[in-house]
């Protein structure tokens, strides 16, 4: 695509527009959920507070696997949906609907079953334990609803239906803020659950936003059939895992990699106090800007994955460029207030000066980085959507284990430098990063990491039945209906 060929440019821009700004809805009903848990849990007590905070963290680690299958799933569906095959959209679907069953299930059962041991495995101090160890319980009782809404919601964006999975996000977020404050202190009839009804607020809402999506899945030009369902094929899950695992990896090692980085922090000497304060807000603040960029990344991932199952590689590079354009152009505007006014910012989370100060120089540095971290992760994005999931998770490890971790273990042991010194090795890693991913994208293997090397087909077509046609760029229907 030549940089001076406006049309094509308006094209591709309308189309990741067309699906990043429901995505950033979608970001920000997430993002008020959690806010209105911490604020409910905070009217409750530092107890509760601490609780819903460090369960919440357990509780997403063991999403991580619902993110891998979801990441896999709109990877072939959008490519699917791209090549116009109602089928291959259809038993994409069924196939990871039904892994993420049989997954879920399984965890649902350790969990439960398991409740006690696992608080005591993960540290939490004694006086939490009993609280905690309850939302475990209530948790573990929709982790298959909520790895069915995760799947079935990556798989309506991927095929072409994002705008109801927006409004299903609206309703099922809205419903989770009002459940917080009606089931924890009570409403006309309903009465008090105290802080179980943090959890069950959550488990409510789940609930819908799955039902919700199923009502879509399972009708229409694209639905499924629980004949599919219970009829998995092999080598579709096996595409699945293949796609899927590197996610799991990724997100694993992005993870652990930053409870290192905080337990280095804890090695400063007389400072690590208020560095981890600061820290701790600094990434709050930075979590808005991220509702965007991340926003993006899914967008990315479809506009890829839809345009290589059509063919177009030319457009599918073409649309990954202007997506991650389009990222970086609109996350400038926060990220150059949030330079700004980073002291006005950072007195509304802290008053402690020393903190003050320090998250100041916190937000300052890593807003440098802002741009490269948007651009970085709205092409890991586009490859994703292209099934290089492999590629990316080589990358954004590296940047975490190779670069960021060695570089941080340096500053403090041998240049025994201030937590600043600290912030800019985060900003650097975020560089580096980006570099690795341009460079990625700037080639040609991604392109074809959604190919069978053996059959010559996309991975996708995998999920076909045997007596289904393979569909073709040059024979695809026309008339297939979009939404």
């Amino acid at each position: 695509m030549s940089i001076f060929d406006f049309g094509e440019v308006r094209l591709h821009l309308k189309e990741s527009w067309a699906i990043g700004w429901p995505m950033m809805l979608v970001m920000f009903f997430q993002f008020s959920i959690g806010i209105a848990d911490v604020y409910v849990a905070g009217l409750l007590g530092s107890d509760v507070l601490a609780s819903v905070g460090y369960v919440g963290q357990l509780y997403w680690t063991l999403m991580i696997l619902a993110n891998a299958i979801s990441v896999g799933t709109v990877s072939m569906v959008s490519q699917a949906y791209g090549a116009r095959s109602r089928i291959g959209v259809g038993h994409i679907s069924a196939n990871s609907m039904t892994m993420g069953i049989v997954i879920s299930g399984i965890i649902t059962v350790v969990s439960w079953r398991y409740a006690h041991e696992i608080i005591e495995l993960s540290g939490m101090p004694d006086s939490i334990r009993g609280i905690a160890e309850n939302f475990i319980k209530i948790f573990s009782l929709v982790l298959m609803p909520t790895y069915l809404m995760i799947i079935t919601s990556g798989i309506l964006r991927a095929s072409g239906r994002v705008k109801i999975a927006m409004v299903f996000s609206c309703a099922a977020s809205l419903s989770n803020v009002i459940g917080d404050f009606v089931l924890v202190f009570g409403w006309g009839p309903i009465p008090s659950f105290g802080y179980q009804g943090i959890a069950w607020s959550t488990a409510f809402a789940t609930t819908l936003g799955m039902c919700l999506n199923l009502s879509i899945i399972f009708t229409g030009p694209y639905g499924i059939t629980l004949t599919s369902m219970g009829r998995p094929l092999g080598k579709c899950l096996k595409n699945l895992v293949r796609l899927g695992v590197p996610t799991a990896l990724q997100q694993t090692a992005w993870n652990a990699g930053t409870l290192v980085v905080y337990f280095l922090i804890t090695r400063l000497e007389g400072s690590q106090v208020t560095a981890l304060a600061a820290i701790t807000a600094g990434v709050r603040v930075e979590a808005i800007i991220f509702l965007p960029i991340f926003a993006f990344n899914m967008a990315a991932a479809v506009v890829t994955g839809n345009r290589l199952g059509a063919g177009d590689f030319a457009r599918a590079r073409a649309g990954a460029k202007v997506t991650a354009f389009l990222c970086v152009s609109i996350i400038m505007v926060p990220t150059a207030a949030v330079f700004v006014f980073a002291p006005k910012v950072s007195s509304f989370l802290t008053t402690d000066p020393a903190v003050l100060a320090e998250m100041t120089r916190y937000l300052r540095i890593n807003m440098l980085a802002e741009p490269f971290f948007a651009l970085g992760i709205s092409l890991a994005g586009a490859l994703q959507g292209a099934g290089d999931t492999f590629g990316t998770m080589r990358i954004i490890f590296a940047s975490m284990w190779l670069f960021r971790i060695p570089f941080i273990v340096f500053a403090i042991y041998v240049l025994k430098i201030s937590p600043t010194g600290i912030w800019w090795c985060m900003a650097v890693s975020v560089v580096i990063m980006c570099v690795l991913l341009v460079h990625r994208f700037r080639g040609n293997e991604w392109i074809h990491a959604s190919m069978d090397k053996d059959k010559k087909t996309m991975l996708w077509e995998s999920c076909l039945p045997l007596q289904a046609p393979i569909p073709t760029v040059a024979s695809r229907d026309d008339d297939f209906p979009g939404t």
